[in-house]
């Protein structure tokens, strides 16, 4: 829930101090799997990207 906050926020759609209160609220282990889950989903596009073109 906290990652579609956050994400939500940066697209405008929440007020800044919800975004502010969520951002006090991060823990290090979620911006470890923020980190991760961005990560895994870039390798995967570049992944589809080159097997479709190949």
């Amino acid at each position: 829930m906290w990652l579609y906050r956050i994400i939500s926020s940066f697209l405008g759609i929440r007020k800044k101090e919800q975004l502010s209160d969520d951002l006090n609220n991060i823990s290090f282990g979620k911006i470890i799997f923020l980190f991760i889950s961005i990560n895994v989903i870039f390798i995967g596009l570049v992944l589809i990207v080159t097997t479709l073109l190949i």
